[in-house]
């Protein structure tokens, strides 16, 4: 996550600072002591959470929220201010927002951030739509691959519903008529790798694991048709008419068995 902490008092924005860096979940952490300055960097850099001081000089700390929250509208605000009248308008701005009353302690502002973590991890996952052809989605927003080897890899992974799969079949599936097998695992290790970054760029860089000598996706952090067909739910088997990734041939056994249990039956 990436941080910014404002204060208008130097030694407040230290401490609060040093505090928020301590966490193992912040990957960096910028500091302003004006609250303009902040909300100009927060126009063209990413922030996940923000550390607001409410009574700041020139612009109010909340004003100041609503500003970045519409440049970046997930973005998670703790208001730190000795003033607890201050609570309720705070909490009623944004579904993501609270607070800590100063002085606060280290644990506290790691709790904070703890909770928003949470929050996050629950809403956003990778979305992977198997019901026809194969596409992923990131945000509602359609996730670019650079490479079709690398999309088939993922949607192989996928197919495969968490279970480990090694390097020989992957390169099996992936290059069926190619009989250099030392090419192709070293391409299926660059493909890995280019998935690796394509997912981690989308925000979800733990969807995908090397195990040992195979590859496996995460079923926890992908939303699913196919996941959810499995699981009975009624929408997803309502949605199910007989068409499965259709643009992958090896995809065909599991087409017919969902067919079969699925469509079949009805």
């Amino acid at each position: 996550m990436i941080a910014v902490c404002v204060d208008d008092e130097k030694l407040q924005l230290d401490a609060l600072k040093r505090a928020v860096e301590k966490s193992p979940d912040i990957q960096a952490v910028y500091a302003f002591d004006d609250g303009a300055e902040a909300l100009a960097w927060c126009r063209g850099h990413r922030v996940d959470i923000a550390f607001l001081d409410i009574e700041l000089h020139e612009i109010n700390g909340l004003d100041l929220a609503r500003e970045m929250i519409a440049l970046w509208p997930r973005l998670a605000v703790v208001f730190c201010t000795g003033y607890e009248r201050y609570a309720l308008p705070a909490l009623r701005m944004h579904q993501d927002v609270s607070y800590l009353l100063k002085p606060f302690r280290v644990s506290q502002v790691q709790a904070e951030i703890d909770y928003f973590k949470y929050r996050v991890e629950r809403r956003k996952k990778l979305r992977a739509v198997t019901f026809g052809s194969f596409e992923v989605y990131a945000d509602k927003t359609p996730l670019v691959f650079r490479r079709t080897k690398t999309k088939e890899l993922l949607a192989y992974m996928i197919d495969r519903r968490g279970a480990e799969t090694s390097v020989n079949t992957l390169c099996a599936v992936l290059w069926p008529d190619e009989t250099d097998d030392e090419r192709k695992r070293d391409y299926l290790y660059h493909l890995f790798s280019d998935l690796k970054k394509t997912l981690k760029d989308a925000g979800f860089p733990d969807a995908v694991l090397s195990r040992g000598r195979g590859y496996a996706v995460d079923t926890q952090k992908i939303d699913c048709d196919y996941y959810h067909l499995l699981d009975g739910d009624a929408r997803a088997r309502r949605s199910f008419f007989g068409e499965y990734m259709d643009q992958y041939s090896w995809s065909e056994p599991t087409c017919a068995w969902l067919t079969e249990r699925y469509v079949s039956r009805r």
